[in-house]
């Protein structure tokens, strides 16, 4: 539980960071743009929910699918470093990371029998964000920026 709501706030506020690095000043821009850093899902769910433009609604896809590709081609590079080799690291691997199709495709180059674990806990972490980025972490991006 605590790797889903940490990979969230994590993802989210790297995201959040790099849109406003970029130039995106406004809560709502930023809050999409991070909370598609957490998934390809997840932001365009914020981005609706919060009336975001089109454009930055584009973008938090984006970055959701290169969070995605890079988890599933980092996955079995970092496999043997990090002991992901058994279902309790699959699914805290899962909830730190997010991206389901990431996980589930890393996970599968590694090791078939530990997909399920991981995809689990991708999948709440898919649900979790779009509780999240849309209310409480959206409010706490426009607390910052007031």
């Amino acid at each position: 539980m605590m790797s889903v709501i940490l990979g969230v706030v994590i993802s989210f506020a790297v995201g959040g960071i790099v849109a406003y690095a970029f130039g995106y000043q406004d809560a709502v821009s930023i809050s999409t743009i991070g909370a598609g850093a957490a998934t390809y899902i997840v932001g365009p769910v914020t981005g609706t929910a919060l009336g975001a433009s089109s454009e930055v609604i584009a973008l938090s896809v984006a970055a959701g699918l290169v969070k995605s590709v890079l988890v599933m081609i980092g996955t079995p590079l970092v496999a043997p470093v990090i002991g992901l080799n058994n279902p309790q690291s699959a699914m805290i691997y899962g909830g730190l990371m997010g991206t389901t199709s990431g996980v589930a495709g890393g996970l599968a180059a590694t090791d078939p029998a530990l997909v399920p674990y991981g995809a689990m806990t991708a999948t709440f972490y898919t649900g979790v964000g779009c509780l999240l980025a849309p209310s409480v972490l959206f409010l706490l991006v426009r607390l910052l920026l007031a």
